[in-house]
């Protein structure tokens, strides 16, 4: 009975998560959301991730396109729709510059640095759930396709990526087959944090008709309503 109840909830909970995402996306050109009734409020917070930054500017795109603008841009509307939602969060960068850059030191120790406070701001933040907003690039133009990473560091974390995964094939292209997989130990963050964590690739670089898509701000606002109907769906089934 308990879990009927619970498989209830979470239908009932993602549904209405769509939905209202779907009505304030509208309101998304304003500074702010308005703060709407959540009952997850003051228990976790959610750190979004802007991939890259500054000297560091990610893949290139066959047409130019860079991708730490357009993580930044898809991090800011996740954090606004979030906020509608009253959910706490925390960016890792809010503008344009790498975290930690000092002039004149080596690319990798910049590299380092950044990374490291990243590594910093999620252990400093009470509860935390990781979100990590970047691209993908392939040698070849005919892979395409949003999909999510998920690390190994908190058992959470494999149903988090695995329900973001669904809304994102649901919101944007039904047609996507990929599956939410576990990161690679080589990426530093997915290894060494402890929190619930996930990489949203949010669609290939290199593949021409994507690129375009991701060049546009309307598919950034639906790349936010995805990533955050999947931690509301989320938040619902792991809620006793």
């Amino acid at each position: 009975m308990k879990m009927w109840t619970l498989r209830i909830r979470t239908v009932l909970w993602g549904g209405i998560a769509v939905a209202l995402a779907a009505v304030i996306a509208v309101f998304f050109r304003t500074q702010g959301a308005a703060m709407a009734f959540s009952p997850w409020a003051d228990e976790r917070t959610l750190v979004i991730d802007a991939g890259h930054g500054g000297f560091d500017g990610g893949a290139i795109g066959s047409g130019g396109t860079t991708e730490q603008h357009i993580n930044l841009s898809v991090a800011k509307r996740t954090q606004a729709l979030a906020g509608f939602f009253s959910i706490q969060t925390a960016m890792t960068r809010s503008d344009e510059n790498a975290l930690g850059y000092q002039p004149g030191r080596a690319i990798r120790e910049n590299k380092v640095a950044d990374i490291k406070m990243r590594e910093k701001i999620v252990n400093e933040t009470p509860n935390p759930v990781f979100i990590s907003i970047h691209l993908n690039k392939f040698e070849q133009g005919k892979y395409w396709g949003a999909q999510v990473f998920y690390s190994k560091g908190n058992e959470e974390g494999m149903p988090l990526g695995e329900t973001v995964q669904q809304c994102l094939i649901d919101g944007l292209n039904k047609e996507n087959h990929r599956k939410a997989k576990q990161a690679a130990d080589t990426i530093y963050l997915m290894k060494k944090l402890q929190c619930p964590a996930i990489i949203v690739e949010c669609g290939f670089l290199s593949n021409p008709e994507e690129e375009q898509l991701l060049q546009q701000t309307e598919y950034h606002k639906r790349l936010a309503i995805c990533i955050v109907s999947g931690y509301l769906q989320h938040l619902a089934s792991t809620d006793a």
